[in-house]
């Protein structure tokens, strides 16, 4: 996967763009590829409680690794979808065709396919402020149950 892959589509430029060091633009690089944060730590220099960090709890990473992704997620959506019409054009002419036998092979093959809608939507991409909301209230709720578990209080 080259860096030009990893570009943001043209419709997302217009949305606030987080500063990222060069580190930090390497290690999303690397988090796409599916190394885990030892190895991008070590290819990028810093420790691993870094990119920990950077991945769960700096909102500019998250932000731009979301970004990133979701460019991804379109690009191999548009792909699939040219495979799925390509494919239907194919189910349709051995949907026609004079063998019956082959007829039913094929409208089972079709009906058995009903999670492809579901698949064929996007997921919804946070905006910057939900993400940092989500943040916030992921790490309010951890320190509840640090203090909850620090003073031995129980849940009911």
């Amino acid at each position: 996967m080259t860096n030009k892959e990893l570009t943001i589509p043209e419709k997302n430029q217009n949305l606030q763009k987080a500063e990222l060091n060069n580190k930090q633009n390497a290690a999303i690089v690397l988090l796409i590829k599916g190394l885990n944060d030892q190895q991008i730590a070590r290819q990028v220099g810093v420790t691993r409680q870094t990119v920990n960090y950077w991945r769960n709890q700096d909102a500019d990473f998250i932000y731009m690794l979301n970004l990133r992704r979701q460019a991804i997620w379109e690009r191999q959506r548009d792909k699939f979808i040219e495979l799925v019409d390509k494919s239907t054009d194919i189910v349709l002419k051995n949907l026609d065709s004079q063998d019956p036998k082959l007829q039913l092979k094929v409208a089972q093959s079709v009906l058995r396919i009903p999670w492809l809608r579901g698949f064929m939507k996007p997921d919804k991409l946070l905006s910057r402020q939900e993400m940092e909301n989500d943040l916030f209230h992921n790490a309010i709720g951890q320190a509840v149950r640090e203090v909850t578990e620090e003073l031995g209080i129980q849940k009911y």
